[in-house]
């Protein structure tokens, strides 16, 4: 991936996981602000495929909800971390620790192989699978 400005590589800086869509779907100020701040770092945000597929799973029906996820998507500092084959068995390794979770296995191998933040409203579900330091807390509710 490369700035559009420089042609220069650019990294993904921050992982959102399931929890941390479906607060930005509500409409929650967070998610946006910290993609400003990734942005002018000329950075990404990178959106697991699984994780926005259980995103979009829990807005079924709520049109407001279902383009705010569109809207992100299309928004030039996120990424989309697709799942291809070589992926997933990096992926699977995640998978028995996180309880079965696959949105929050896709997720946490996001976040350990580009070291980035890991941006969440559920830091308890991860606290065992990466160092504190790495999770990033969005609250559950508005500002």
């Amino acid at each position: 991936m490369t700035s559009p400005l420089t042609d220069e590589p650019r990294t993904i800086q921050a992982v959102l996981d399931r929890s941390a869509l479906q607060s930005y779907a509500k409409g929650h100020l967070h998610v946006g602000e910290l993609l400003i701040d990734v942005a002018a770092d000329e950075a990404f945000i990178g959106v697991p495929a699984v994780a926005l597929l259980e995103a979009y799973g829990t807005v079924i029906g709520n049109k407001h909800a279902t383009a705010l996820l569109k809207l992100i998507l299309t928004l030039p500092g996120i990424a989309v971390i697709d799942l291809d084959a070589e992926a997933a068995e990096i992926v699977a390794d995640e998978v028995q620790p996180a309880g079965g979770d696959l949105a929050r296995s896709h997720a946490v191998s996001a976040a350990k192989e580009h070291e980035a933040w890991y941006l969440t409203t559920e830091p308890t579900e991860v606290a065992e699978l990466l160092p504190p330091g790495q999770v990033h807390v969005i609250p559950r509710e508005d500002a």
